[in-house]
């Protein structure tokens, strides 16, 4: 048999087995190609493409971000609420609105106090019940039948709270038929934090408000009867006599005889009396600024009466601060001269007395070059 030989560009012809060899064929199917032991190639590993700012770019400023549309629509706001209080089912409107923390200090016109819009609002995040505007009102008038109408303006309906109230939020729920009482209410309080006088005649008895800033006080001139009267002393006006030496004669008069002797030794060392409680202390040295033991108040000791009144006159509070006399303001208006005397004629114009007239050592103008001219 002729070996098969190989021809230079022709194509490879098979290679035939020899005659007296056997071939094996399987019956179950092809055979599988054998395995390689050579792992594939890894495939290339891809980087996302940075996005290129733009050049002078702010590298601190928010990335742009495209919000992804919701699916589902949003629901309709509510129209009604349940009142936590009355349990009633109402509409919005009977309800204060809700503002967001970020928008109460915007100047805007609140409906309640800023620190009750948690308690009596409904938040959209909590969706808690709130309180109708009925309900508020209601609360404030059974406070004021219990408590007065001076707490009305504290706190709301929740445990706890202690806001203040101001007049246009309680007068904006407050009921109709109990602003009557209110106001009644709130005149005798007003009257217990001002000062407020009335005529110690039994023939007017009229009743007047005092300002202690006005020159001359505390002498007053009532304006019914025209009656001149000691503010501090709620009695007619005593002239010449501070309200010191008055009051500390008064006591004098009701002492006994060998209490008498005991004063006349205590003016010797120049003891004076105490102008609250009238107890006759002695000073050894120091200041005016005083302390009594006996009602645990301090004083100005020239301010204060003598141990036997009128030996030294007592100091008023205008003397002892002001050491230019100032007239009453009803006599300078009367006379056309103003408090200092007849020079100051421009003051005597003005009713109102400022504060330059009492105190005129502390509110000099400064010169100018004009008022030689």
């Amino acid at each position: 048999m002729s070996p098969i030989k190989k021809t230079r560009g022709s194509a490879r012809s098979p290679i035939l087995a020899p005659q007296n060899t056997r071939v094996l064929r399987s019956h179950s199917g092809p055979s599988p190609s054998p395995i390689s032991t050579i792992s594939p190639p890894n495939p290339p590993i891809t980087t996302p493409k940075r996005r290129r700012r733009r050049a002078r770019a702010d590298n601190w400023a928010p990335r742009k971000t495209t919000k992804k549309p919701n699916p589902q629509p949003r629901p309709p706001p509510p129209t009604h609420y349940t009142c936590r209080i009355c349990l009633e089912e109402q509409p919005v409107t009977s309800f204060t609105e809700w503002i967001v923390p970020s928008r109460r200090l915007r100047g805007l016109e609140l409906q309640i106090p800023r620190p009750c819009i948690p308690h009596l609002c409904r938040s959209p995040r909590r969706k808690n019940d709130p309180v109708c505007k009925t309900c508020i009102g209601a609360a404030m008038a059974s406070k004021m039948e219990m408590l007065g109408a001076r707490t009305v303006s504290t706190g709301c309906l929740e445990p706890g709270c202690d806001t203040h109230w101001e007049w246009h939020f309680v007068m904006k729920y407050l009921p109709h038929a109990a602003v009557g009482d209110y106001s009644h209410g709130m005149l005798n309080v007003w009257k217990e934090t001002v000062q407020i006088l009335t005529c110690p005649s039994e023939a007017c008895a009229a009743i007047g408000l005092l300002d202690p800033m006005a020159p001359g006080f505390p002498q007053v001139e009532c304006a019914d009867c025209k009656a001149r009267i000691c503010a501090a002393c709620k009695i007619p006006w005593h002239v010449g006599v501070s309200c010191a030496d008055y009051n500390a004669t008064l006591i004098n008069e009701k002492i006994t005889t060998p209490e008498k002797e005991t004063l006349h030794l205590m003016q010797a060392t120049d003891g004076k009396r105490c102008p609250n409680c009238y107890l006759v202390i002695e000073k050894d040295g120091g200041c005016n600024s005083m302390y009594c033991p006996g009602c645990r108040t301090y004083f100005n000791w020239g301010m204060a009466a003598s141990a036997i009144p009128g030996t030294k006159p007592a100091l008023s509070q205008q003397e002892l601060y002001v050491h230019t006399p100032v007239a009453c303001e009803v006599d300078a208006i009367r006379n056309g001269v103003g408090p200092f005397g007849i020079g100051d004629a421009v003051n005597a114009v003005d009713i109102t007395m400022t504060w330059t007239e009492v105190w005129p050592q502390r509110a000099q103008p400064l010169p100018d070059p004009d008022d030689d001219l």
